[in-house]
């Protein structure tokens, strides 16, 4: 674990990168660097960086709203994530101010 308490878990069976309790970081810059330092898994799951630090975002809003607090504590990014999805997680990472 890192100073944040976050751990990177990479499913090769399911092709899915889970980042464990994702949202203790809540600052966009330090998430960034989170995203470059762990590029090669990235990777593994064909997403962009932009991409990633877009979902983890809106992952961050929705547990910062309440909504979702269970799955959002944690930001899974899997392989072939659906555009609808991919567009609503760039919607919601637009309001983030961090």
């Amino acid at each position: 674990m890192n100073k944040y308490e976050v751990k990177w878990v990479y499913n090769p069976k399911t092709h899915n990168l889970k980042i464990v309790n994702s949202y203790l970081i809540t600052e966009k810059k330090e998430m960034y660097k989170q995203l470059k330092l762990h590029s090669s898994d990235l990777g593994k799951v064909n997403r962009t960086l932009n991409s990633s630090l877009n979902e983890w975002i809106a992952h961050n809003r929705l547990y910062e709203l309440g909504l979702f607090k269970d799955y959002c504590r944690d930001c899974d990014l899997t392989m072939n994530e659906s555009k609808f999805r991919r567009f609503c997680y760039w919607i919601l990472s637009r309001f983030y101010r961090r």
